[in-house]
């Protein structure tokens, strides 16, 4: 029997693990035919980004070694695979996953890659399996590149194969080994299920665009199976791998099955979707019960940007941004919690366009959370071509992938690498910086809550925008601030080193972990460290906007009270206004001015008695639900 090993490396700096579903998948197709079980022993998956040597202390002869290569560890499997193949020279090293570009450029630049597979890799890695147990030729695979005697060969590419009979990891009990390895002993792991494959959109952005992936769905009975596992095994996180969650009316079913199951077991308690688009009656209705049953951990509304000639360029014109309002109104309504997605970097965006679609998002009414993300420049996308990237004229640059809150080590096995647009033909280096800035100032001071009410009330009453507010807020940032302005160069101070090519995008500070923080948290942090510096500072340019001294000072005074800083279970803010009514109404337009009313304000506080637990408890983990400000548990006149 031929030993065969599949990486699917992760970190683990909260003592959870993803099971390795990927890898999990091309072991149970594989598995499914007895030639394979004849021939082939399939060892345990290596799912840790542990130390390269003791990985390979711990193998057995391996005949032939897969790597499941995505953007957080393909660093960490080009360093294993060399290794291997030095001390094991006849080792078969296969690689494939989202990161292998569908050329031979992997094949050029490592020798010690034998195989790479292109695209879905079930039925691929069963035929190569499939050919070395029988000494066939692998020319007649599709989907492959390798090396042969006379060169490199790319064979012929052919569409993804219909899902209906693959058998799935979870059901055929490959990862009941992996949770009862005593290694895991002390892992809480997490599961990702697919109840469908592709997507029937075209994004330039996305991989599925330009793979080839037609949209197909897995059998209703193999989801519920993969559910009932995931219950019984007491998973708490499931995170459903499909794209468009909700676009199929059967969606509603799973979910409810998903509930039931928590009803019945107490697992999952999480299961997390990416909402369908231009779905919106029936994904309102799925995420309304998810979220009735506890198991909603936030619901995307997501847009990528507001800029309907943007939208065009990037093959979402037909996925609408005209009813943004609507959307987030009925689920604000409904007390559930959404985040927006915007990318920055994106073909055909100004910094102007950006900017104003990004405050356009507060204005619609998302005062909670916007998700930005850089825009990643991805194999096997359509705007990884080259005529996208003459047409745009696209610059990128690539440097260490710091995932958000991944643990500060030098040890690059545990780096990767991300390659991300910082230049177009619209949007200038400069600018792309400045957009940063600018992004942070409305996730910190807004969606995290630092200077959301006076923000609130000045479009309310003074009808001044978003807009207006926060870009004249950052221009005074620039221009005259001096604490805050510190807090901004020392948080972005690893920028423009990754504008020269040097390091990477990321922020650390002692006080709050050994860990990467995002911008927009790192600023929000630092503010409130320095809370009374920064309000001290910052009232000098609120005050512009108020004629009345009395209700700014009262305003001013509920906002700082209501951030939820270190310290004390609970407390009573008074106010001669009643501001707890008055923002519990942020939609109704005809609200104003608040009611001029003597209160006693009773508010749950963090309870948090150190920065580095408030960072992890409150921003880190509590970011989604809110807990940056203070929850109000009574208030009378």
């Amino acid at each position: 029997m031929k030993n065969i090993y599949l990486v699917q490396a992760n970190y683990s700096d909260t003592g959870s693990l993803f099971l390795p579903y990927a890898a999990g998948t091309l072991a149970a197709y594989s598995l499914s035919h007895k030639i394979i079980r004849d021939h082939y022993c399939f060892k345990d998956f290596i799912i840790t980004k542990s130390r390269v040597s003791d990985v390979i202390s711990q193998m057995d002869f391996p005949f032939l070694v897969g790597f499941s290569s995505y953007l957080w560890n393909i660093e960490y499997n080009l360093i294993l695979a060399q290794e291997i193949k030095k001390k094991w020279p006849e080792c078969i090293v296969v690689f494939g996953g989202p990161q292998i570009p569908d050329d031979l450029t992997y094949l050029e630049k490592y020798s010690f890659i034998d195989i790479l597979m292109h695209g879905e890799g079930e039925a691929t890695f069963f035929y190569v399996l499939r050919a070395f147990s029988e000494g066939m030729c692998m020319d007649d695979i599709p989907n492959i590149s390798f090396r042969k005697d006379n060169g490199l060969f790319k064979t012929r590419k052919e569409d993804s194969p219909d899902i209906v009979d693959f058998p799935s990891p979870y059901s055929t009990g490959l990862f009941d080994a992996v949770i009862n390895n005593p290694k895991y002993k002390d892992v809480q792991f997490d599961a990702v299920i697919e109840t469908n494959r592709g997507c029937p959109y075209g994004c330039i952005y996305c991989c599925w665009a330009r793979s080839g992936s037609s949209f197909r769905k897995f059998p209703l009975t193999r989801v519920k199976s993969d559910l009932d596992w995931i219950a019984q095994h007491k998973i708490s996180y499931c995170m459903c791998a499909d794209s468009n969650f909700g676009i199929l009316d059967r969606d509603m079913e799973i979910a409810q099955y998903t509930i039931e199951l928590k009803k019945k077991y107490g697992f999952p308690q999480v299961f997390e979707t990416t909402a369908a688009k231009n779905k919106d009656d029936l994904t309102f209705e799925i995420n309304r019960c998810l979220d009735l049953a506890g198991l909603n951990r936030g619901v995307s509304v997501a847009v990528q940007s507001m800029t309907p000639e943007v939208l065009d360029i990037i093959g979402r014109k037909d996925i609408g941004v005209s009813n943004l309002k609507t959307q987030l109104e009925r689920y604000n309504r409904a007390g559930i919690y959404t985040y927006t997605d915007v990318i920055l970097g994106l073909p055909g965006e100004t910094l102007e366009s950006y900017c104003r679609g990004l405050f356009s998002i507060i204005e619609a009414g998302q005062h909670y959370c916007i998700a930005m993300y850089r825009c990643e420049f991805l194999p096997n996308t359509i705007m990884y071509s080259k005529e996208y990237i003459d047409k745009y004229k696209i610059k990128t640059i690539v440097s260490r992938f710091c995932q958000n809150h991944e643990p500060i080590d030098d040890n690059k096995q545990l780096g990767s690498r991300s390659e991300i647009v910082v230049e177009t033909s619209t949007m200038s280096c400069d600018e792309w910086k400045t957009a940063l800035k600018i992004t942070a100032c409305a996730q910190s001071f807004h969606c995290m809550g630092m200077l959301r009410f006076i923000a609130i009330y000045l479009r309310k009453a003074k009808k001044i925008s978003y807009f207006n507010f926060y870009m004249s807020l950052f221009d005074w940032i620039e221009t005259k601030s001096i604490v805050i302005k510190n807090i901004f160069e020392k948080v972005f101070s690893s920028v423009d080193p990754f504008l020269s090519g040097h390091g990477s995008l990321n922020f650390t500070d002692s006080r709050f972990g050994d860990i990467y923080w995002p911008f927009e948290e790192g600023v929000f942090l630092c503010c409130c460290a320095e809370a009374d510096q920064f309000y001290g500072e910052i009232k000098v340019f609120l005050r512009r906007y108020f004629e009345d001294s009395l209700l700014f000072d009262d305003l001013f005074n509920y906002q700082k009270e209501m951030l939820a800083l270190p310290g004390t279970g609970k407390k009573s803010i008074e106010t001669l206004y009643d501001w707890n009514d008055y923002f519990n109404h942020i939609f109704d337009e005809s609200i104003t001015e608040p009611e001029r009313k003597e209160m006693v304000i009773t508010v749950k506080c963090s309870g948090m008695l150190s920065w580095k637990e408030y960072a992890r408890e409150i921003v880190w983990y509590g970011r989604r639900n809110g807990k940056m400000l203070n929850t109000v548990m009574d208030s009378e006149i």
